[in-house]
């Protein structure tokens, strides 16, 4: 819809567009022989701004061109309505001359932010405390200052039919594989959807194998963890309200990484790192293992440790399986109320809760003293995975190795195993596999093991990088 020369008729339009919107409103001023009038929200706009970038400028110089009057660096100019009231809602504010039948669209956003601030979900021990928020504007200029160089790539996108949410997508040109960016792109750019609300919306339009509960990609609040991977030549995805940022494609193993694997000596690394991956094993069989052994299997532990056993369940009404679904359960509705909680007493719910459940469920004779031990183990484990979403697999995980465990014990166990371990290998992110990386030879030193700097001489091979090797020659120090 073209614009009107008639200043009334546009507004009656843009009224019309915006369904009579209290905070949309209009201002006119006359600067020598030229009548303006100004159409904004006044919940979106800068009123400084509006008022010492434009109108006073425009009042100042009657006869030379907005272009040349206003001292804002975002102008556009349309003659299309639509346009117009779409710049509205995004806070900018239109200009309309009488008599001309264009728009001057001109950036007054009012951006209403909180200051960057330390991470809440990846802190580290060393390393840098700065942590993505929720204005993508802010989170450019933290990417772009991480890595000052104009090979960094920064594409945007619109998404969302009604929400038009800003999506940025980050790589760097000489490193990420064109492949991959193609592959990305159309399935980016098909994304049909009314709002998007977060980037788990984004993550589940675009990924492979949606009905598995690994994650395909990892998500990050730390500016230092997308560049580090960027400079791997992946992918980041930022989104305008979220602050957390999107990796792809990312293998098994980068779930299992954190920033503080590259801050110590590489045997401190690789000795946490192996440490990880070994809780999220924990996590996911000790129940079924301990199942195993108590109800079909106790003669393969040490005769005292059975007596031990045996002791403990001795008075217990319900058999082992039920006792370990009870207490996951508990364990489960406890962590729910301490993540919805005021964090003021969140911790004292979890601790009290956590103290006086598991006193009285074994007073009572309901739960074995071992199990109480075993679902605690298990929770810690947990804990320590640095993914959440690799920690979510792993506590559902937990549930189909105790019904194997209590069917078929040890062998319902490893069977069990087996099952996940296939699922993963068959698993892919952007085409690639999703578990090639750790058993390939050159790039396993930074999978299960965190290798001396040195020997990382070639970036990981899910990411396809257009130039492979990451550090050409040695130099310095002894071997």
């Amino acid at each position: 819809m073209k614009a009107d020369r008639s200043l009334d008729q546009n507004e009656k339009s843009l009224q019309e567009m915006l369904f009579h919107s209290s905070d949309f409103k209009t201002s006119d001023f006359v600067a020598g022989h030229r009548h303006f009038r100004l159409f904004y929200f006044d919940t979106m706009i800068e009123l400084t701004v509006v008022q010492e970038h434009i109108i006073r400028p425009l009042l100042g110089n009657s006869d030379v061109s907005v272009r040349e009057a206003v001292s804002i660096l975002e102008y556009s100019e349309t003659d299309l309505i639509t346009v117009a009231s779409t710049a509205i809602v995004a806070g900018k504010t239109v200009v309309q001359i009488e008599g001309e039948a264009k728009f001057y669209v001109l950036g007054t956003e009012l951006n209403k932010e909180r200051a960057v601030n330390i991470p809440v979900n990846e802190r580290v021990l060393r390393g840098s405390n700065q942590a993505l928020i929720e204005n993508l504007d802010t989170n450019l200029n933290l990417m772009r200052k991480q890595i000052a160089s104009p090979d960094l790539v920064v594409k945007f996108y619109q998404l969302g039919r009604r929400s038009n949410t800003k999506v940025a997508v980050l790589y760097l040109r000489s490193l990420a594989n064109e492949n991959v960016l193609e592959e990305f792109e159309r399935r980016i750019e098909g994304i049909d959807i009314d709002y998007v609300e977060a980037p788990g919306f984004i993550q589940e339009m675009i990924e492979d194998k949606k009905f598995s509960m690994f994650p395909k990609m990892l998500v990050t609040e730390r500016p230092d963890r997308v560049k580090s991977y960027l400079m791997d030549g992946k992918i980041a995805i930022l989104t305008d309200g979220s602050p957390n940022s999107l990796i792809i494609p990312v293998s098994f193993w980068a779930f299992f990484q954190t920033p503080d694997d590259y801050q110590t000596g590489w045997l401190f690394g690789s000795a946490f790192r192996f440490l990880r991956i070994f809780s999220f094993i924990i996590a996911m069989c000790l129940p079924g293992t301990y199942v195993a052994l108590v109800t079909f299997d106790p003669r393969i532990v040490p005769f005292e440790i059975a007596l031990t056993l045996q002791s403990t369940m001795q008075y217990i009404a319900m058999p082992p399986v039920l006792e370990a679904f009870a207490m996951l359960f508990i364990l489960e509705i406890l962590r729910e109320a301490t993540v919805r909680l005021p964090s003021s007493i969140s911790n004292t719910i979890g601790v009290v809760g956590g103290i006086v459940i598991g006193t009285v469920v074994v007073e009572a004779n309901l739960i074995s003293n071992m199990m109480v031990i075993v679902v605690a183990l298990t929770a810690i484990a947990s804990f320590i995975i640095p993914s959440y979403e690799m920690s979510n697999a792993a506590r559902i995980l937990t549930y189909p190795f105790i019904v194997m465990a209590s069917i078929f014990g040890l062998i319902g166990l490893v069977i069990s195993f087996l099952l996940v371990i296939t699922h993963l290998a068959r698993l892919n992110t952007m085409g690639i596999p999703y578990f090639y990386s750790g058993i390939s030879g050159d790039t396993v030193k930074d999978t299960w093991l965190r290798g001396p700097i040195r020997s990382l001489k070639k970036r990981p091979q899910e990411s396809l990088a257009k130039d492979e090797i990451r550090i050409s020659a040695r130099r310095g120090g002894t071997e």
